[in-house]
């Protein structure tokens, strides 16, 4: 992991981000929420960074940079990566990412809205399946679902949030379809 090179990246972030680029704003709302909007300056563009890489924060990062040690044994949470049988098209499933802090999150890592883009009234269409289909939706369009105790199982949280965002990529194209 090249430390100098990760610190360029948040640097390049920071500055996408005040020139109003909508792909680092997202990724920043990802990780910050509402607070990316208030403020971003370089040490959050920096956290961005590490988080996108599996790490809790930029302190870890450089200590596991530094000692070339793998995110898991730094103490950031285990992420596992899952391919469903549902699939956006034929030959393209639906892959998601299940992180486990407290309790595990499945998520489809906003990829209905990667593949189909954002035609007009994107948003309001994802809000609209993810009400329907009982899933979570942030403001990038990434769907998720946490599994916990007292409710389905993850085998059930990960068919729904696959169901969910193959249905969001189907609303999508309909929606970039003319007349």
């Amino acid at each position: 992991m090249d430390l100098e090179r990760l610190r360029k990246d948040g640097k390049a972030l920071l500055r996408a981000h005040r020139a109003g680029d909508a792909d680092a704003e997202a990724r920043a709302r990802r990780v910050l929420g509402t607070r990316a909007e208030e403020r971003f300056r370089l040490g959050d563009a920096q956290h961005v960074i590490a988080v996108e890489l599996g790490f809790r924060s930029w302190p870890r990062l450089q200590a596991a940079a530094r000692a070339a040690v793998p995110p898991a044994q730094v103490g950031a949470p285990p992420v596992e990566r899952v391919e469903t049988p549902t699939t956006y098209a034929p030959g393209d499933p639906v892959r998601l990412r299940i992180v486990t802090r407290r309790w595990p999150e499945v998520d489809d890592q906003g990829g209905a809205v990667t593949r189909a883009g954002r035609p007009p009234g994107w948003l309001a269409a994802t809000a609209r399946v993810a009400r329907e289909l009982e899933v979570n939706a942030n403001r990038a369009g990434v769907l998720s679902l946490p599994v916990v105790p007292c409710g389905p199982g993850r085998a059930e949280i990960v068919r729904r949030v696959a169901a969910a965002s193959a249905a969001l990529y189907g609303e999508l194209l309909e929606l970039d379809q003319p007349g």
